[in-house]
């Protein structure tokens, strides 16, 4: 598989491919770190916004790293931006509910973690090379997520309300930090080296990593109806996996 090491390598349809990967990933660090910027608010102790703030800053390094990218392209990076969406909009949640943010933490920042593995091994090492670090720090954000899964599974009344908000945040985190499982994209990106494995692999392993911290909080997947609603495209693998943990 060729490998590129430089902007001036890059041209036609794998440049085009590899902006379109680039701009999932620069959305979603930049509405990321917004939402944690915004959650030091609404944190409940000064552990949490902290964390959050610290968070924040990561998110906001990430992106950092992706602008440096975009402009040895020779692509503006606020441009980009500017066609992002509000972070409240973009992952569906309100940014002033700390349940929201707890549950952010567990299933949005995971699934950008998944991505990322996949991106550190990409064919363009100029942004393979930077990836490695981005994972580390959002290893540190998943393992927050679980302790936040359970602490609110020891109440509850705020369990409930935890499902709950995971029953609509999950399949907007498939929508969006994944996209569509099939189609000629997704095989060229493999074809290509731009990532290892299809888009349908890379969300099984995500959910199946999931489905222990789940099932040892009794938390469960959104009814399969949830993520027909809002054009979410779920293969029958993929389907199999959150039939398998249903309330």
């Amino acid at each position: 598989m060729k490998m590129y090491n430089s902007p001036s390598e890059v041209t036609g349809e794998y440049r085009d491919m590899l902006l379109r990967l680039m701009t999932r990933q620069f959305y979603a660090e930049t509405a990321t770190a917004e939402v944690f910027g915004r959650s030091i608010g609404c944190a409940p102790t000064l552990r949490e916004k902290l964390m959050a703030a610290e968070f924040a800053e990561e998110e906001a390094e990430h992106s950092g790293r992706l602008c440096r990218i975009y402009e040895d392209l020779g692509v503006d990076p606020e441009v980009v931006f500017q066609g992002r969406p509000a972070a409240a909009k973009f992952w569906d949640l309100d940014l002033d509910n700390w349940i929201h943010i707890a549950v952010f933490n567990f299933t949005v920042d995971r699934a950008g973690s998944h991505q990322i593995m996949e991106y550190r091994d990409s064919s363009y090492r100029p942004w393979a090379e930077q990836m490695d670090a981005v994972l580390e720090d959002e290893e540190g954000h998943y393992g927050n997520g679980v302790e936040n899964l359970r602490e609110f599974a020891a109440n509850k009344a705020q369990f409930k309300e935890f499902q709950e908000v995971y029953y609509k945040m999950l399949p907007v985190t498939i929508k969006r930090a994944f996209g569509r499982p099939t189609g000629a994209d997704n095989d060229y990106c493999v074809k290509v080296g731009l990532k290892g494995h299809t888009t349908e692999q890379v969300v099984n392993r995500y959910l199946e990593e999931m489905v222990g911290f789940m099932k040892e909080c009794g938390l469960k997947f959104p009814p399969l109806a949830a993520f027909d609603a809002i054009g979410a495209e779920i293969l029958p693998s993929t389907r199999e996996i959150l039939l398998s943990n249903q309330a």
